[in-house]
């Protein structure tokens, strides 16, 4: 009998899944495709969320005493952990790769990780060469801090406003025009400071 792994949290789903696909070398479109799912929804999977359903259904398999197994062993590391990961490296990669939508979803994941850090976790600089998204990593720094009650790293003072408002979801799509009205209404005034839009309730979960 195969030895496997107990997985009780969309989290652990989402980490498994991820890791296979990655060794697999496959891009999140074309797992999506062959599973037939949407990439949004796979983005969700893949980073934990329970809006897929799937943390209702762990919570009644708990409740009768089940769970789900894998036969691979959980990923272990830095990369696999969200208090642990290496923020600076993950944004690097994620923007040479033009992955602007997964992009979003580590910029809520950082907030949060942060939050149940208890720090902030990009203690320095990220150093990207991508100025709009060093200003929204920094508006997150700063907006994490504040909530923790403590000082924003000082890194975060270096990073300059933007001279344009910008919205992240514009990186690759069109947003319109009530939904921006809306995203800039609920978006943390450390962010708007940055000239930075994202809706507070995109961000944080903690």
């Amino acid at each position: 009998m195969t030895s496997g792994t107990s997985i009780n949290t969309p989290a652990a789903v989402g980490t498994l899944i991820r890791a296979r696909r990655q060794d697999r070398g496959l891009s999140q479109q074309t797992l999506a495709d062959r599973s037939g799912v949407s990439r949004k929804f796979l983005m969700d999977l893949e980073a934990g969320h329970d809006r897929a359903e799937l943390g209702k259904s762990l919570a009644v398999l708990a409740a009768l005493g089940l769970s789900l197994e894998a036969t691979d062993p959980l990923p272990r590391g830095r990369d696999y952990d969200p208090e642990r990961r290496d923020y600076a490296q993950t944004f690097t990669q994620l923007l040479a790769d033009r992955d602007f939508e997964f992009a979003i979803k580590m910029l809520a994941d950082y907030a949060t990780a942060s939050l149940k850090a208890g720090k902030p976790l990009l203690q320095r600089s990220p150093r990207l060469k991508e100025p709009h998204w060093s200003a929204a990593l920094a508006g997150i720094t700063k907006y994490t801090a504040h909530r923790l009650g403590q000082p924003a790293p000082s890194w975060t003072k270096r990073i300059k406003p933007l001279n344009e408002p910008w919205m992240p979801a514009e990186s690759y799509r069109h947003v319109r025009e009530p939904m921006k009205q809306l995203t800039m209404s609920e978006t943390p005034q450390e962010l708007a400071a940055m000239n930075v839009y994202i809706r507070e309730r995109s961000l944080a979960t903690a």
